[in-house]
Order: C-alpha cells, then structure tokens, then sequence
C-alpha cells in the first residue's frame, strides 16, 4: 500500500511537472511604447529632440475662458509653441488664433505653424504644475506663401512650472 501511494505522488509530481514546463507559443507580439520622461518630439523623422526646459503660462482671456501657452527651449532657443485651452482629452490643433495652435520655431526667423495634427493632454493638475501630454503636427512654413513643412511626431510633453 505504501508503494502504491509513492507510485501515486511520483506520478502527480511528474504530471504536474510536465505541464508546467509546457508552454504555449505564440507568434503575436504586443509593443509597448516607450515611456518617455522628458519633452521630446521628432522632425521629419530625424532623432528625437529633447529640450531643455519647457515653462507654461496660465491665463484667462477676456472672454473669462482659461488658456495656455507652453514654450520649450533647446539651447537657449525657443524650438516649440502650444497655445490651448488647459484640459485633459484629445484637441485638434489648428493655426486659427484661439484654437489650440501649435508651432515648430527652427530658428529665430524661421517658424511652422501646425495646419493639421493632435494635442492629446493626459495630466492637466495647474495646481500641481504638471502638464503631460503627446502631440503631432505638420507645420508650414509662415507666413504662408510658401510651401515648405515639417512633420512633427512622436512628441511628448511634460511641463512642471507653470506661471500664473
């Protein structure tokens, strides 16, 4: 009887052991993005730039509705400029002064205003100063008689000061 009941724990352990060394393949893959921690974006899918500051500006229009300005430097340059109504949520971004504009400065005299593309803000805390969000855009060239764009993508930003 003992034998029978060694022969029986033998067997489990070696079922169990069997089906746990099993294991199911499969050919779908499942990517994450990457977690960004810095305000970065691409242009023309160039290598991504991070800046190395970023401020936003808290204010309400005389119409008594909030909005936001957010500038990021590079360099000691101003490289990005968000205009939009401080909220959480996906916005279409425009270059209608009052909408929620966006624009790509590639240097002191020369700037693109986003025609097309999303703002899309995760965190929107003013109190606590942190403004996260992801955005893409194509930019033309201003003033707009010219036909020259840049394509901006992949970019993310993070803003922990916000003057108000």
């Amino acid at each position: 009887m003992k034998t029978s009941n060694i022969k029986t724990i033998a067997f489990c352990s070696f079922m169990a052991l069997a089906a746990a060394s099993c294991k199911k393949s499969s050919t779908t893959t499942t990517t994450t993005p990457p977690v960004t921690t810095a305000f970065t974006f691409k242009v023309d899918g160039a290598a991504a730039i991070t800046v190395d500051s970023a401020t936003a500006v808290l204010y309400n229009l005389t119409t008594g509705a909030r909005y936001m300005d957010v500038y990021a430097y590079k360099g000691g340059a101003e490289v990005l400029e968000f205009h939009f109504v401080p909220q959480t949520g996906s916005q279409s971004v425009t270059n209608v002064l009052g909408g929620t504009s966006l624009t790509y400065l590639e240097s002191a005299v020369s700037s693109y205003d986003a025609q097309s593309g999303t703002l899309n803000i995760t965190t929107c805390d003013t109190t606590g100063n942190k403004i996260v969000g992801d955005f893409n855009f194509v930019g033309k060239v201003y003033p707009y008689t010219g036909t020259t764009t840049h394509t901006i993508t992949e970019g993310h930003m993070i803003v922990s000061k916000i003057i108000k």
